[in-house]
């Protein structure tokens, strides 16, 4: 009876005992891994990054030092866009002429190390900000993502994605405070990274299922005043497309794949369009999203009708995947990318591992995500190796942030309906709290804005489906 009632203390000290948070061991990790490349560099002078899977580029922040070479050319008078002698490899600058306004602080090469750090400094704050409270195992996941050999490339080189990464999580933690204001400025910042890098207009979109529908207004019109910017500046958009390198290895995009499977049954080199190429894409994304619509009407019959009883909460962490699948999706049908790109796909994490469990399979397929994810973010490092066929990963990854996504967005025709319950801010907490029988699997993502408190809410969802609750 004595041992008895000292184990009953001793689980009841530990339940009471603060666990440790996981996102202090993501920022040990990045910070350790970034000061052990520092350290052996300055005093044995060995570059740690090829042996990291990071191919490191001619010079330390060499992206950050091509936008730095811009903006001193654009002062000197030169068209950085299309002639920039400023750069010591006589790069025009790839980014759209937004980024020479850095010229009024006074940037030039000289200050490369500084804007190279300070960019790597705003990824890692934003990253921070924008993760919940993790468990320890969840810190490691997040950790392993954050230090994979496609994100230190963006990091090797500061590239300005690590900016548009920081843009977007930025947009999601302001989201977070709930309000109309806040939600609306969350929406001018997608839009503001849009003007600096045209992709993360494709970030908008996930605003369109917005519990407000005056937020999901305002998405439609900052997606018609970066049309009319597009059309505006057409002619530079021309000019950076032509010059972009588009390679195969530390890559991914639809595309490469299907040039692989093509050379290999044809042999010989694509001789049709550009176009044509392109429309084949397409072609080969729309089959697969039919083929992944057909398995998910089939496997999950009872997943719309779930979404038509409650919505999915407004929470950050939802927009904030929205956002990071809808770029990848895009960025991996629309052309070939750099692995450094897939810095976003740290936005769809912390939605993964809040994912709603109202049903065990359902459950499932985000969990095998989160490793996709993971998986993506490593296997580039080999995919000279694996002679291209590491692009499976990024098919097989496209394929379940599609079918995600849409598990995420209400039908249209029943969200715009008068009487569809809108759930934002606040009030999709304070509803998921609640537990109710139609959304019982909704409190971990609801909950998942860092207040620490998953399991206890969790825990009220849990025993009531156990017991045959309806959800």
């Amino acid at each position: 009876m004595v041992e008895q009632a000292r184990g009953t203390l001793r689980t009841a000290a530990r339940a009471g005992r603060p666990r440790p948070d996981g996102r202090a061991i993501v920022l040990c990790c990045i910070a350790g891994y970034l000061v052990a490349v520092a350290v052996v560099r300055s005093l044995w002078r060995v570059d740690l990054w090829p042996w990291l899977g990071v191919p490191p580029g001619p010079s330390l922040f060499f992206d950050a030092r091509n936008v730095a070479a811009a903006v001193e050319c654009s002062r000197l008078g030169h068209d950085p866009l299309t002639d920039n002698p400023c750069d010591p490899w006589g790069r025009t600058i790839f980014y759209p002429r937004a980024w020479l306004l850095l010229r009024w602080t006074g940037l030039d090469q000289d200050h490369t190390l500084l804007f190279g750090g300070l960019v790597v400094a705003l990824y890692v704050v934003l990253l921070l900000a924008l993760l919940p409270r993790l468990r320890a195992r969840e810190g490691l996941v997040v950790a392993a993502a954050a230090c994979s050999p496609a994100v230190m490339l963006a990091v090797e080189r500061a590239n300005m994605d690590l900016v548009i990464f920081a843009g977007l999580a930025l947009a999601a933690v302001v989201w977070r405070r709930g309000s109309s204001a806040a939600q609306y400025a969350s929406v001018a910042i997608v839009l503001l990274m849009a003007v600096a890098k045209l992709y993360p207009a494709l970030a908008l979109l996930a605003f369109l299922p917005a519990a407000r529908r005056r937020v999901a207004g305002a998405a439609v019109a900052a997606l018609a005043v970066f049309a009319g910017y597009a059309v505006v500046t057409r002619d530079d958009i021309a000019t950076i497309s032509g010059v972009a390198t588009q390679g195969q290895y530390n890559s991914y995009g639809a595309r490469i794949l299907l040039g692989r499977l093509y050379h290999g049954v044809v042999g010989d080199q694509w001789a049709g369009s550009r176009t044509v190429a392109q429309a084949l894409v397409l072609l080969a994304a729309v089959l697969l999203g039919i083929v992944l619509w057909l398995v998910l009407r089939r496997r999950w019959p009872g997943l719309a009708a779930a979404v038509r009883r409650q919505p999915m909460p407004d929470t950050s962490e939802l927009l904030a995947f929205r956002m990071g699948a809808v770029v990848y999706l895009g960025t991996f049908v629309a052309g070939n990318s750099f692995d450094y790109r897939l810095v976003c796909l740290l936005l769809v994490l912390p939605g993964l591992l809040r994912w709603p469990t109202a049903d065990d399979r359902v459950g499932t397929l985000p969990r095998a995500t989160v490793g996709a994810v993971v998986l993506m973010l490593w296997i580039g490092a080999v995919s000279e190796q694996l002679r291209l066929w590491d692009e499976v990963v990024s098919w097989v990854l496209a394929g379940m942030l599609l079918m995600l996504l849409a598990r995420s967005v209400p039908p249209a025709a029943t969200a715009w309906r008068p009487g569809w319950p809108r759930l934002g801010g606040s009030r999709a907490r304070e509803v998921a709290e609640k537990g109710t029988e139609a959304g019982a699997g909704l409190p971990s993502l609801a909950n998942a804005s860092g207040d620490g408190h998953g399991d206890r809410i969790r825990h009220r969802g849990g025993p009531r489906r156990a017991r045959g609750g309806r959800g």
